[in-house]
């Protein structure tokens, strides 16, 4: 239709050029609460559909002790050594204090989060809510990439400890890895109450382990072998190392704590997990800051004691000959003449070394179940095994395609019944229905299983890199960057989360009742905030953030430090490890345009916008009912280990 020429009545000719404009209704802060509000529900619904499909089986005993020994693996006994290498004793003891101190802020943050909202996907589906739906989707790939990656570090550690015994006849790395990695995958298709079990007793010994070692080095110090009292001699003598990569000095020193950082971050990976398997919300606070008490006096002592009892000009620690011998508690014990603990320690990093790779293929495969069933990974990796009388493969279609676009379409929500503009008491809590036990008799998403376990075949890298040991080391950094990536994505989520918070509490533009309500929700937050809130988000946050973008800074130099500052281009020594720039760069800085790749990509293709300050609502929605009796410890071993606080 031509509007230029158009004549009204009476001959008179309509204005030249009109312009017919439609604006749209402005969008009510009411409606912009109630929006979020929707989206809460709706995070809420999907997870509760999740586990009635795929029901929990593991008990408080399995998770108490799953969350410590579970990530107690080859970062705390080998590790240890290139830490101890690279920073000496006070550098290698100071660097695990800082990585440290940033899992500690990383806990309480992820803590205060979840014990509010605990059933909407944890921090992946927090980063959805309270930051941008690009966040959310990018911290699930990522959370399920640092887990996958993780697996092929561990068994690939198995070959290396194997090494310890077979010194003359080596076993193919290859065949060594395939049989571990097949165990592995097998213990991960029984029902999750057989992995529980086979993890718990697993988790105990490594945790008895540890202990015993850091008791029998404590003896081996105050003099109980044939060398006397030890004390902090070798403290004294050399408490840095003298270079790191032919690099002498303060300078040298200081980068040599900097690696020591980068390898423990490989060890204290993980330790956030007990926010995402706890099976009572309102002690998630609580439960992860016993599990970093736990980890961090475990690490803490190991790497005191290992500095203690083995000097850097050990020659079992600078000839690393690729086996288990460099492992510092192994030295110690060898060096104090004790003839049946270093075997019984190698014994022990075998183990932990398979049920650390035991737990990454089943954490990663619930990570990549759930992001199937958000409609972030392709349907199929959503099918569910069930085996009752018959045999039946579920497919979530319908779901994920619901889930996919809840983000996108948020003009399209599903109302929640109301009487009102508030849901009533049953609106909020829902129905619970009781779990049917038959029903759940063998669930398992076997699909996420196997795409979980086929990453483990990275170890095989380790048989082009001419050797275990080497192949570790570049696994190791890789896993090191994702797990500072992963931790820095859930501190940004927190810091966002508090901004809301802060702003929800000064109640702008709301009534006296509205405001009152507001203040109400915050309270409830402010429980399990921990004092020094939010600085303790934004040191963790930044420490992660130079980390990230300074670990390879070992390529730079060794290439353009004679053009760019003038210095004569360090040499290697004979004692320490030459990289290939190539392989040392792509470990340190691939995983991270992969990560901004997966923000930005998702956020480009799906229009996705930020959740604003002053569009955040803190909604609790369906929490399920807490009920205290359900927490009491049901066997005599529950009360055991809840006496020594591990549940």
């Amino acid at each position: 239709m031509n509007l230029e020429n158009i004549r009204l009545p009476g001959g008179v000719d309509a204005a030249p050029n009109p312009r017919v404009r439609i604006v749209a209704p402005p969008v009510t802060t009411l409606q912009r609460f109630q929006r979020q509000r929707d989206r809460i529900l709706r995070s809420q619904r999907r997870w509760e559909n999740i586990k009635a499909d795929l029901p929990p089986q593991l008990s408080r005993k399995h998770i108490g002790m799953i969350s410590i020994g579970g990530v107690i693996g080859t970062g705390l006994f080998l590790g240890l050594a290139d830490a101890l290498r690279n920073g000496g004793p006070v550098g290698a003891f100071l660097g695990y204090a800082v990585v440290g101190s940033v899992v500690y802020c990383l806990c309480v943050s992820v803590g205060e989060m979840i014990a509010y909202l605990p059933n909407v996907g944890g921090v992946v589906g927090l980063a959805d809510l309270y930051v941008d739906p690009a966040l959310g989707f990018s911290l699930g790939w990522a959370a399920w990439y640092n887990w996958s990656v993780t697996l092929p570090a561990e068994i690939t550690a198995a070959a290396v400890v194997l090494g310890y015994w077979e010194n003359t006849a080596r076993l193919p790395v290859a065949a060594v890895s395939a049989f571990f990695l097949v165990i592995a995958t097998a213990v991960n298709c029984f029902p999750s109450r057989y992995y529980g079990e086979v993890e718990f007793y697993l988790s105990c010994l490594k945790v008895t382990t540890i202990v015993l070692v850091i008791l029998v080095g404590l003896l081996v110090d105050l003099g109980a072998s044939h060398q006397g009292r030890i004390g902090f001699r070798y403290w004294r003598d050399q408490p840095f190392a003298l270079s790191y990569l032919g690099i002498t000095g303060p300078k040298g020193q200081f980068l040599g704590f900097w690696a020591v950082i980068m390898q423990a971050s490989f060890s204290f990976f993980g330790s956030e997990v007990p926010g995402i398997v706890s099976v009572f919300p309102q002690n998630v606070p609580r439960a992860l800051r016993r599990v970093w008490i736990r980890i961090t006096l475990f690490y803490l002592g190991g790497v005191l004691f290992a500095g203690l009892l083995v000097p850097m000009q050990d020659e079992g620690l600078l000839n690393d000959d690729g086996t288990g011998r460099h492992s510092p508690f192994v030295i110690a014990f060898k060096r104090a003449n004790y003839k049946v603990l270093p075997d019984l320690v190698n014994a022990a990093i075998l183990i932990s070394a398979w049920s650390a790779a035991a737990s990454d293929i089943y954490i990663g495969s619930r990570f990549l179940f759930f992001l199937a069933r958000r409609g972030h990974a392709p349907s199929f990796l959503a099918h569910l095994f069930k085996l009752n009388h018959a045999r039946s493969v579920e497919v979530h279609d319908g779901e994920s395609t619901e889930s996919a676009s809840d983000v996108e379409n948020d003009s399209e929500i599903e109302e929640e019944p109301r009487r009102g503009s508030e849901p009533t008491l049953s609106d909020v809590l829902g129905d619970y229905p009781p779990q049917d036990e038959k029903d759940s008799k063998y669930v398992l998403p076997l699909a996420s299983v196997l795409v979980s376990a086929s990453v483990g075949f990275l170890t095989f890298l380790s048989s082009a890199a001419g050797s275990a040991e080497a192949g570790f080391q570049w696994l190791v950094a890789v896993a090191s960057v994702a797990s500072l990536q992963s931790w820095a994505g859930m501190l940004f989520t927190y810091i966002r989360w508090h901004q809301g918070t802060t702003y929800a509490e000064r109640g702008e533009g709301l009534t006296a009742e509205d405001a009152q309500a507001r203040r109400v929700q915050i309270d409830e937050i402010k429980k399990n905030r921990q004092w020094g809130q939010p600085y303790l988000a934004w040191y963790a946050f930044i420490l992660c953030l130079i980390v990230l973008f300074t670990n390879g800074w070992a390529v730079f130099l060794m290439n353009i430090a004679a053009e760019v500052i003038g210095e004569v281009l360090p040499q290697y020594g004979a004692t320490e490890k030459q990289a290939d720039p190539v392989s040392q760069f792509l470990s340190a800085y691939v995983p991270i345009p992969f990560f901004l790749l997966l923000t930005f990509g998702y956020k480009l293709i799906k229009q996705t916008q930020m959740t604003a300050v002053d569009e955040m609502v803190f909604f609790r929605g369906r929490v399920p009912p807490y009920n205290p009796h359900e927490e009491a410890p049901k066997n005599w071993l529950e009360r055991l280990l809840q006496w020594v606080r591990i549940i």
